[in-house]
């Protein structure tokens, strides 16, 4: 039959081409959906990887995920241009996520290797006694996380992008790894909320990655119910064989090839860059309904340069707390050592004597003890300890009834005049909180000891803490307006220069320091103030088991703190240092700490206005379960997935076949208003657009793809010239509904027929 007789509506012909699989078929129609896939499984892997630090640092995670997309979507297009200059941008963008993950951009334009390496080597070293979530201030760690997350999120986006066609499964688990990686290794660290509903929607999205665009639609709804049971079955099964501890005791295996690792401790404040063992081991455990600071000892003597352990003078007994806050804050401790070795009896606040295989002595300070042998790994003991929290209403009115006698030497200070910087420091007691009498010497006399102390070292100090307690109404609204002052301007960090006088320095100079100098020089302002206070040193909680019923200590949490004495409750704790500190959640501490009652934090901007009235001292990090990717960011995210899909699936779809073409092409004249009349062939439409040769080159293309037996080859050019035709006469809305019409096409060559 002659072409001039053949209609649009003649079934297709295939032509002959080499074997292709029906997956491979399939997949070749929709690469949109890799990308999509790609992009939701990357989407959630940032946002687990985002539970690593808190606050989660949300433009930074997004200008990551962008830059993903950007290689998964847009070097596949540039590869079919140019191999190098594909190659060339990845290199490019690769650089571009370092600035992005929190490397200073100067650094990059004027190529600071030697200064980049070192930061990042230094944050790699730091990140091994880090734990997470992370809510510290280290630049180090924070860039180190985000660049692992970097890392692993563009590895995945260049094997994507760089993969041949059509991917085989070797090629996706590559891709797929990182991101998988990428989502699990904080679900390890940190145990996610509902972790079976997170393993489920990772093996969902997994599918989706892996088998979603080779999916045969006819197949589609078995592969689901498929993957559904199967996703189902393994939500069911996963608490039953959930030990929650490994299957195999890799820790136990590692303990009889390596030397068991003993730190020691030395509590006494020094002040120079911090020597205390960092190596995150665990030194001990402690059984008990609630989470505590594990004290060791307290530093009841400041000697003019530091806090130390012991008193110049024995002091009378203080009253006892009333019983019912012994009633309602004394619990049983039941102590193992594990990884240290020390004399000191490790129990919580005011202890009562523990029985102990070899025998205990009194400490220094009351309520603390002293093993008479060294206590080791595998040391068990059991230890009453009583440690008010009361809140901050029931301070603020416990009243002002101070057994003078029994605290005067809690309100003293060494201070080392300028007449007399050398030998035996005079120790000045200052007066009770808003008394009218001024320092004095409790032992020989020197005149106007006020003016001497305001001339010596700490003089800057005394006339701060004057000027604190003179504007709290109440000692409880003094201790809130300290460590107001301590949290505005004072900068976590663990190698502080060395000073003569190290508190005056921090507080006046250096303003950076880690427990010692913020705890130190709160308690030296307290007592300056009028209020008995200590510095008193140990271990944060550390970490809970399941059931919150012990708590695991490492030697990451070992910290110093300070204790106000106060009426009915006895020593109180307070906590000034930052929560950037890795023993109060910069590495370690959970919720559940820094949410103790007593504990320092920054009050509210109303104290801030008037520090005479105290504030609830609450923890400004709510939560340890670490700061995922913000709805916020959820919604323009998936936004963006959408519409980078939407355009690969546009440009990247393959070429149609010849009969989609011819398809396409009636279509087309449907919607400019052009519809075709019955009998019409592709020979008359040729001949119909004759006045414009390319537009009636395309028509020729697809007729001799249709009738000659050859592929149909139309250009990108003839077919923007059969749009011109198109929307010929059809006004100011002619433009755009010839777009709607023919819309562009990357590639026009027939496809492989399946």
């Amino acid at each position: 039959m002659s072409a001039s007789t053949q209609t649009l509506r003649v079934a297709p012909r295939f032509h002959r081409s080499s074997p292709v699989s029906a997956d491979d078929a399939a997949a070749a129609g929709r690469p949109w959906i890799r990308l999509a896939t790609f992009g939701a499984l990357a989407l959630y892997g940032l946002e687990r990887w985002a539970t690593l630090l808190h606050p989660a640092p949300t433009w930074r995670f997004a200008g990551l995920f962008v830059l993903a997309l950007a290689v998964a979507g847009g070097l596949p297009l540039l590869r079919r241009i140019s191999v190098p200059a594909a190659v060339a941008v990845a290199v490019l963008l690769c650089l571009i996520a370092l600035p992005i993950a929190g490397l200073p951009w100067h650094w990059l334009r004027h190529v600071r290797i030697t200064v980049s390496a070192d930061l990042i080597g230094t944050g790699l070293q730091d990140l091994a006694g880090v734990l997470v979530p992370y809510v510290g201030t280290d630049h180090a760690v924070r860039l180190v996380i985000m660049l692992g997350a970097a890392v692993l999120l563009l590895d995945s986006a260049i094997v994507f992008a760089f993969a041949p066609r059509p991917l085989g499964d070797g090629r996706r688990a590559a891709a797929a790894l990182p991101l998988v990686a990428l989502a699990v290794v904080p679900s390890a660290l940190v145990r996610p909320q509902l972790p079976y509903l997170q393993g489920l929607i990772l093996f969902g999205l997994l599918v989706a990655f892996m088998w979603g665009e080779r999916l045969r639609r006819d197949a589609a709804g078995t592969a689901l119910v498929i993957a559904a049971v199967a996703g189902v079955a393994g939500a069911i099964v996963a608490p039953k064989i959930d030990l929650h501890k490994p299957w195999v005791n890799y820790r136990a295996w590692a303990g009889t090839i390596t030397h068991a690792h003993i730190d020691a401790f030395n509590w006494n404040q020094t002040y120079g860059p911090l020597h205390w063992p960092r190596a995150g081991h665990q030194v001990l455990t402690v059984a008990a309904k609630r989470a505590d600071y594990w004290k060791a000892e307290n530093l009841d003597f400041f000697n003019g340069f530091a806090w130390q352990a012991g008193t110049d003078a024995a002091s009378p007994a203080l009253p006892s707390p009333d019983p019912a806050a012994l009633a309602k804050w004394t619990q049983q401790l039941q102590v193992t050592i594990k990884g240290m070795r020390t004399t000191d009896v490790i129990a919580a606040g005011y202890a009562t004597e523990p029985t102990i295989s070899g025998g205990v002595s009194a400490g220094p300070s009351a309520g603390t003890w002293s093993s008479v042998r060294s206590l080791g790994p595998g040391t068990n003991y059991s230890v009453l300890a009583y440690s008010p929290t009361p809140s901050t209403v029931q301070l603020r009115t416990a009243g002002t009834d101070y057994p003078d006698a029994s605290l005067v030497n809690y309100r003293t200070l060494a201070i080392p005049y300028r007449q007399l910087m050398v030998g035996e420091l005079p120790a000045v007691t200052f007066p009770p909180f808003h008394s009218d009498q001024e320092p004095y010497v409790q032992q020989g006399y020197i005149p106007r000891t006020a003016q001497l102390v305001r001339s010596s070292p700490y003089g800057p100090a005394y006339v701060l803490a004057r000027r604190l307690a003179a504007q709290a109404s109440t000692p409880a609204a003094l201790v809130t307006s300290v460590q107001h002052y301590l949290s505005r301007g004072y900068t976590y960090n663990e190698k502080p220069p060395r000073r003569a006088f190290p508190l005056e320095s921090f507080l006046f100079k250096d303003h950076l320091g880690y427990c010692q100098q913020f705890s130190g020089a709160m308690a030296l302002l307290l007592r300056m103030g009028g209020l008995p206070a200590r510095v008193a040193s140990g271990f944060t909680a550390g970490s809970p088991n399941a059931s919150n019923t012990a708590w695991s200590v490492s030697d990451i949490d070992a910290h110093a703190w300070v204790e106000v004495w106060f009426p009915h409750y006895g020593w109180v704790r307070f906590d000034p240092t930052p929560a950037a500190a890795p023993a109060r959640g910069g590495a370690t501490t959970p919720a559940f700490v820094k949410n103790l009652p007593g504990e320092g934090s920054v009050p509210s901007p109303a104290a801030d206005k008037n520090p005479g009235q105290a504030s609830s001292p609450t923890s400004p990090h709510a939560s340890a379960a670490g700061g995922g990717l913000s709805i916020l960011l959820l919604i323009p995210a998936l936004l963006v997935v959408a519409a980078v899909a939407l355009l690969s699936w546009w440009l990247l779809r393959p070429a149609p076949s010849d009969q989609e073409l011819v398809a396409e092409l009636e279509r087309a004249l449907g919607r400019s208003g052009r519809p075709l009349a019955d009998g019409v062939t592709l020979a008359g439409l040729e001949h119909r657009f004759r006045s414009s040769p390319s537009a009636a080159a395309y028509v020729r293309e697809l007729r001799l793809g249709r009738y000659a037996g050859q592929a149909a080859h139309p250009t990108p050019a003839q077919r923007r010239a059969l749009r011109q035709q198109l929307r010929f006469g059809l006004g100011v809305s002619g433009r755009v509904r010839a777009l709607w019409a023919l819309p562009p096409r990357l590639r026009l060559g027939p496809k492989s027929p399946a």
